[in-house]
């Protein structure tokens, strides 16, 4: 089957990967660097667990405040939380060098007010901007959850009186703790296997993640061993994580409401006024300066952009394009193997193929281009595989997001139409077309938005693979950032925020459309 073929080639890169850098690693290679991988690890794990704390901690509260206030400006705000979630974060850090920079705006203000600058640079700005990115999304999860929640519920809570301590124990708790392991695990990946945060901010060695330590010592010092052993270290360390957490993942589906939304009974308290209010201002504070930054930067487009970016942009523009559609053809033909095989009766090679996906979350990306520019190194072709390995790497990196977007639509027409669309014989493209697009639409054009948007702003395979003929917008930026030549780079964070913004919009119209004409 096209599913079994595709997953053991997957699986085969993966291995080869994996046994190229454990070949380069050596016996000595684990000689010597003690001391160096307990500090390396312990601070991806220290600011990883800081910064999933943090964000969970300010997207429910977050979420909470949001849950019972409406204002004007609410859907903006909650909109541009969504864009905040979604910048590439080299951008980010751009916008956030640009105001808490050392001569950013906000030091500017408070050197004219006679106090200290403010430094985020080292643990603390990789905190904020970490916060920034993920507890925007963690509000925007559990926000949804919230206003899931029955009717009935808070007619209960009318009636029986609960004042909002009780309100919060018995019903908003319960929501905001089933969906805590899920999303505290996807946070803590995602700030463990940073890169271009902690390479941007972290300041010095003592502030380096895996992905930046196995950089350096591949880009800086041309030293594989000593990558080897960081990636393998990262790898199994993801893969115990992901092992340890999977049983936590599982929830039961929570009870349809039944009639219409009713307020919240919590939201007259004047003391819970004033605390929701300031939540949201500081929300406000946190998410808005950047993105006025990054808006602001748009100006220098009308000035003319640095002659590399047309090269950069149209690279860029290559790479997102061929991952996302190989990250989206995957992962349907993924869906349909599985949904064929439970069908026949094989339920352990389905519930196999579900957990595909999750192979690139045990090899983070950095990780897996390590070992496949070990091989073109040994093969002496790194420069003719590049390309190809770009766009392989970007495709696996956000093959489970997109997986996770597909397969339920796919679940779903196969549950309403599959028997129908068998006996009529309707197979492969004829299927997909009549069947299952019009329900696959909108979560497919979201997903290949989403698989277009991360390939974008991705830098740290580019960091690896990256020369003069392969040159992408943000590793451009990040050079333009690094040789401090911030009037060049305010042209290309804000081409390349405009790009992935112009994405999710086109995916929502597209997905839209074919929704109602399907």
């Amino acid at each position: 089957m096209p599913g079994l073929i595709l997953l053991g080639g997957l699986a085969a890169i993966v291995l080869a990967a994996l046994a190229s850098l454990f070949l380069a690693a050596g016996g000595d290679a684990w000689q010597g660097n003690g001391a160096y991988l307990v500090a390396i690890a312990g601070f991806t794990v220290y600011q990883a667990l800081l910064s999933t704390l943090l964000s969970l901690l300010f997207g429910a509260l977050v979420a909470l405040a949001l849950a019972r206030r409406q204002f004007p400006g609410r859907r903006l705000l909650l909109a541009l939380f969504g864009v905040a979630a979604a910048l590439p974060s080299i951008v980010a850090v751009f916008a956030f060098a640009g105001i808490y920079g050392r001569t950013g705006v906000a030091n500017s203000l408070l050197g004219a007010i006679g106090l200290p600058a403010i430094s985020i640079y080292g643990l603390t700005g990789i905190l904020f901007v970490h916060v920034f990115f993920n507890g925007a999304f963690a509000a925007r999860v559990f926000l949804a959850a919230l206003e899931a929640v029955p009717g009935e519920h808070w007619r209960l809570a009318a009636s029986l009186g609960l004042p909002p301590a009780t309100i919060f124990r018995h019903i908003d708790w319960p929501v905001l703790r089933r969906d805590l392991p899920a999303l505290a695990l996807l946070i803590f990946i995602a700030c463990a296997t940073s890169f271009a945060i902690p390479l941007t901010l972290g300041g010095g060695p003592g502030s380096a993640t895996f992905e930046v330590a196995i950089y350096q010592a591949i880009h800086s010092d041309a030293d594989f061993a000593r990558a080897a052993v960081l990636a393998l270290l990262q790898i199994v360390a993801m893969a115990v994580l992901v092992a340890l957490a999977a049983p936590l993942l599982v929830h039961a589906p929570e009870a349809a409401s039944v009639g219409r939304r009713l307020e919240r009974p919590d939201r007259d308290g004047a003391w819970l006024r004033l605390a929701d209010t300031l939540v949201i201002v500081v929300a406000m504070l946190v998410v808005l300066p950047p993105l006025l930054a990054v808006v602001r930067a748009g100006g220098s487009l009308l000035s003319g952009l640095d002659p590399q970016v047309p090269h950069a942009l149209a690279t860029s523009l290559m790479v997102a394009l061929a991952a996302a559609s190989l990250a989206l053809a995957a992962a349907l033909i993924l869906s349909r193997s599985r949904l064929s095989l439970a069908a026949r009766g094989w339920p352990r090679l389905a519930r196999l193929m579900a957990a595909a996906p999750l192979l690139t979350l045990a090899a983070p990306p950095l990780a897996f281009a390590a070992g496949l520019y070990v091989i073109a190194r040994a093969s002496g072709v790194a420069d003719f595989v590049a390309m190809p390995a770009l766009i392989l790497v970007n495709a696996m990196m956000t093959l489970p997001f997109v997986h996770r977007l597909v397969d339920p639509p796919m679940a779903l027409a196969q549950q309403r139409y599959g028997r129908l669309a068998d006996n009529l014989g309707l197979t492969g493209w004829t299927r997909l077309r009549l069947v299952e697009w019009p329900l696959l639409a909108p979560s497919a054009t979201a997903a290949f938005a989403l698989a277009m948007a991360l390939s974008l702003g991705d830098l740290g395979v580019v960091a690896l693979f990256g020369s003069q003929s392969l040159v992408t917008l943000p590793a451009l930026l990040y050079a333009k950032l690094g040789s401090y030549r911030v009037a060049e780079a305010d042209g290309i964070a804000a081409l390349l925020a405009g790009l992935v913004l112009v994405l999710f919009l086109l995916a929502g119209r597209l997905g839209g459309r074919h929704a109602r004409r399907g």
